[in-house]
């Protein structure tokens, strides 16, 4: 355990915690659904002679009728989804009323519940869900709300010697029954203490029977591996030397990382919206649901990918188990596209592991070097390096068609094939450059060997970064199977669909254009039997620097 003078300091300095409270109790809640107001039927006297029998067929579930979203997004919205506040910047003297809280799964399905760890320190605090979409621009429904729950300040956090791993062994604070009543869809469960600080806890509500050719993908591993929480993630400590080489699910995301709510807000909200503006019937899912569809048997093999006819990628996807990605693999050569809206995806290598408690995938091992990982020598395979070096050696430029080359660039995006489909209707031309659109992290053009066949550069720019030329790549190929895979090489691509934090109309414009063109075609089907790549490749290709000399640059990767 940790000492804990020393992890008040540490919580403190990072935003993480609040000064020490005063207990309100240490009861579990369990609340169905505080916002119903019906009351019980009254009662009937039983009928003497026993009616004959009937037969009667229950309603069909709304969310398994096509239309479902376009329905949804008419219902009444409301902008009380907001933290208003800003961000806290890391502190030693944190507010009264402090309150941060995680959940013991990333996703949930109708009829199974979700388990909500929380801790203030203030007399009591309440839960707040909101389905995320477009709502007529609100961009969010209130769709469940808890009683108000006393709750004691949880202290109890541990920290790995060997791994550097820390959790929040928390008691559970509330439990929600997850039921019809929560559509399918991205949500975010605000907390709210009773003096009106506040957290999010980012959830996923799947339903795998529901209506939705394409497939939302939450890219909640690597928000885990930047999770600063505690004062470790993947990347460093915060207090003291090193890194984590695991890190736990079992901890919220730092109010330091956008109020708990990680990269949603801005790597993937954005596209959600659009996606229900546009009425598309969608399903949602996480990466870890890839995982489990990936490596499970019978009913659960695949499931996510059943009905479906285009899987997203969205923002920042980095962390990949060897499941996730066979399971995009299998959609593609099943001619289900694939849309990769962001860059460094299946970039990293993980395991997902029990915690000690035996609750499964609730651990993430990312070791960086076969030689550290200690399940090498047996089973290689599953060493966390890279996927593109030994002894995995499947650069992601096999799936995507482009690959990671750096984080910190800042540079136009050139349109270099502007009679492309992707580009009907947007007012491009041959040359047209859209300024710091290639920024964040960025992908560019890998090894001709490594990429798919007929691979198709859509746009290019070479782009010089500290000891090498690169070549930043927009692209498209169509599979053997019919599938279509698109990738934009670069994260600031889902900021600039949002006009509001995007300070460019034009580069909003052509990001909206380019997105809807794309969603609509891998909504209709397998786009490559509609839209057949022309491979250009070796035409934009300079010189690339080798894959080792990377890790240099990632140095400044930082949440």
């Amino acid at each position: 355990m940790i000492d804990r003078r020393r992890f008040l300091r540490d919580s403190a300095v990072f935003g993480l915690a609040a000064a020490v409270a005063a207990a309100c109790g240490d009861e579990s809640a369990t609340v169905t659904n505080a916002t119903d107001t019906s009351t019980p039927s009254p009662p009937t006297t039983a009928p003497t002679t026993s009616p004959a029998p009937t037969t009667t067929t229950p309603p069909p579930r709304p969310y398994a009728q096509p239309g479902w979203v376009a329905a949804e997004n008419r219902r009444a919205g409301t902008s009380a989804w907001r933290i208003d506040t800003p961000v806290p910047r890391a502190s030693d003297r944190p507010r009264p009323g402090w309150i941060e809280g995680y959940a013991d799964t990333t996703s949930a399905r109708h009829g199974e519940d979700v388990t909500l760890r929380v801790s203030c320190n203030s007399g009591s605090w309440h839960a707040e869900a909101y389905r995320m979409g477009w709502y007529g621009g609100e961009l969010g429904r209130l769709v469940w709300t808890s009683d108000e729950i006393p709750t004691p300040w949880q202290f109890v956090v541990s920290r790995d010697k060997d791994t550097k791993m820390t959790r929040a062994e928390w008691t559970p604070s509330l439990t929600i029954p997850i039921t019809d009543e929560w559509p399918p869809g991205s949500y975010l469960i605000k907390l709210l203490s009773d003096v009106g600080e506040a957290h999010y806890v980012p959830l996923t509500v799947r339903d795998d029977s529901a209506v939705g050719s394409l497939a939302v993908i939450s890219a909640v591993t690597t928000w885990q591996a930047y999770n600063p929480w505690g004062g470790c993630s993947l990347y460093r400590c915060y207090d003291g030397p090193g890194r984590s080489t695991v890190v736990s699910f079992d901890r919220p995301y730092a109010a330091t990382y956008n109020w708990g709510s990680a990269d949603y807000l801005t790597h993937e909200l954005p596209l959600i919206a659009l996606i229900e503006e546009l009425g598309i019937d969608t399903a949602y899912i996480t990466n870890i649901d890839l995982h489990t569809s990936g490596s499970g048997d019978g009913d659960e093999l695949d499931s996510v990918l059943d009905g479906r006819t285009a899987l997203l990628s969205v923002g920042h996807d980095e962390y990949y188990s060897t499941p996730m990605r066979e399971t995009l693999e299998r959609a593609r050569d099943r001619g289900i596209n694939l849309a990769f809206f962001g860059a460094n995806a299946v970039y990293r290598h993980i395991r997902l592991e029990p915690n000690t408690e035996g609750l499964t995938l609730r651990q993430m091992p990312n070791y960086r070097r076969a030689d550290d990982d200690p399940i090498t020598e047996d089973d290689p395979m599953q060493s966390t390096v890279q996927w593109r070096n030994p002894p995995l050696r499947r650069p992601e430029s096999a799936l995507i068609g482009v690959q990671y080359f750096a984080a910190g660039v800042k540079t136009s995006l050139r349109v270099v094939n502007p009679t492309n489909w992707v580009f009907e209707g947007v007012k491009v031309r041959n040359g047209t450059r859209f300024k710091r659109l290639v920024s964040i992290e960025a992908d560019g053009l890998g090894l001709a060997e490594h990429e798919p066949e007929g691979l198709e550069v859509l746009a290019a720019n070479p782009v010089k970064f500290v000891d090498g030329l690169y070549d930043h790549a927009m692209t498209y190929y169509s599979a053997d199977s019919g599938a279509g895979v698109f990738a934009t090489g670069t994260i600031a691509w889902i900021l600039a669909l949002d006009e509001a934090e995007w300070d460019d109309p034009k580069t909003t414009e052509f990001v909206r254009g380019v997105t809807t063109n794309v969603l609509r075609a891998f909504a209709a089907g397998p786009a490559g039997r509609e839209h057949p790549s022309k491979g250009n490749s070796s035409r934009y290709r300079s010189s690339i620097r080798p894959p080792e000399a990377i890790e240099a640059a990632e140095s400044v990767e930082t949440v």
